[in-house]
């Protein structure tokens, strides 16, 4: 403490008085410094955070992409692209809705609509069907969904939980929802969820019958993903919304990768003609998905691609040469598809991870 000294001169003599305290002006500085301090802090540490989880979300992709170059090992292809917006995507209990195929068939080079449709041929739920195998024993020949105690313990594969894992998708890279020629039931939707049928049994079932072999067997693949968070898989409603684990919905609505600020991780890949994952199509690279594009580029790395909303042609040499990649939107957890560079930087800090 500060001492205050001052004379008194009364009675005749000379006394010294002290007083300590503080004045009312070194308080409101010292309360001034302790505010300036606090604030520092408190930016200072949430910088730390964000920089620990764009780190963790940069490490979470790349074992996405080791992931997918092992199921290509496997399998002979990168995984599908699984998507929303088919009939008969309810099926079974919601569960189906963000599962079907999209198949790529619409994009041609130098097609305006086409262009478009590329920025949007991305799936949020391929990474946990594919490298997770978050899925059932109708739906990849593996695994029991839902309460246990509502499965027949006599049932083959009542013993197959948690459902991790899968059977070979096979040649369709989906169970054969695309090629299997006896889904009459689904003959116009190629691709749908309730057209899979694991081991392609069942070929002349008649309409209506079950066309899944309740007896799958086989090699069981995966998981390609370890997550050793439980938060960073989550469940995705048709409306874009998370389900997490202890919502009511959460285990039949279908599953996605989440980065660390709990947003979904797109995949992206290479497209394809037919129903044949294993065959790519050049002209369909992911030079041509423009969120994918750099925000910046250094000095002789830019490369031409299509023209996004702005004119902007500018994209690189790696996308081109890129069979696969995933997409996390960045601590402001926001994506604008069709322009690399946007008016609110919301695709500045887009994390990208590419792989061939």
């Amino acid at each position: 403490m500060d001492k205050v000294l001052r004379t008194d001169r009364t009675g005749g003599g000379g006394r010294l008085r002290a007083r300590i305290g503080f004045t009312v002006v070194e308080i409101l500085v010292t309360l001034a410094i302790i505010l300036i301090l606090v604030s520092v802090l408190v930016v200072g540490l949430g910088q730390v955070a964000g920089t620990a989880q764009g780190a963790s979300t940069r490490f979470l992709m790349n074992s996405m992409a080791m992931g997918v170059v092992q199921f290509k090992n496997d399998h002979g292809y990168y995984p599908p692209v699984l998507g929303e917006v088919v009939p008969f995507g309810s099926y079974p209990n919601g569960q189906g809705w963000g599962r079907d195929v999209l198949r790529p068939e619409t994009m041609v080079e130098d097609d305006v609509e086409s262009t478009l449709y590329r920025q949007r041929w991305y799936s949020v739920t391929t990474p946990a069907e594919y490298l997770i195998g978050y899925g059932d024993r109708t739906a990849d020949g593996f695994g029991i969904v839902g309460n246990v105690l509502q499965v027949d313990p006599n049932a083959p594969g009542f013993s197959e939980s948690p459902p991790v894992g899968f059977r070979s998708p096979g040649r369709d890279g989906a169970w054969g929802a695309v090629s299997n020629p006896a889904n009459t039931s689904y003959g116009s939707f190629p691709g749908t969820f309730g057209a899979r049928n694991p081991g392609n049994v069942g070929l002349t079932y008649p309409p209506g019958e079950d066309d899944n072999e309740p007896t799958v067997s086989g090699q069981v693949f995966g998981p390609y993903l370890e997550l050793k968070d439980e938060n960073l898989l989550a469940g995705i409603r048709p409306d874009g919304t998370i389900a997490r684990a202890g919502d009511p919905d959460y285990e039949v609505m279908p599953k996605v990768v989440v980065d660390y600020w709990g947003e979904p991780i797109r995949y992206y890949r290479r497209g394809y003609v037919g129903g044949d994952p294993s065959t790519n199509v050049d002209a369909l690279g992911l030079e041509d998905v423009f969120a994918l594009r750099p925000w910046s580029f250094e000095a002789g790395t830019s490369a031409v691609g299509q023209s996004d909303a702005t004119g902007d042609s500018a994209t690189t040499p790696q996308l081109r040469a890129a069979q696969f990649g995933f997409l996390s939107a960045g601590p402001d957890r926001r994506i604008v598809d069709d322009r690399r560079i946007d008016d609110g930087e919301f695709n500045r800090d887009n994390i990208v991870e590419t792989g061939s």
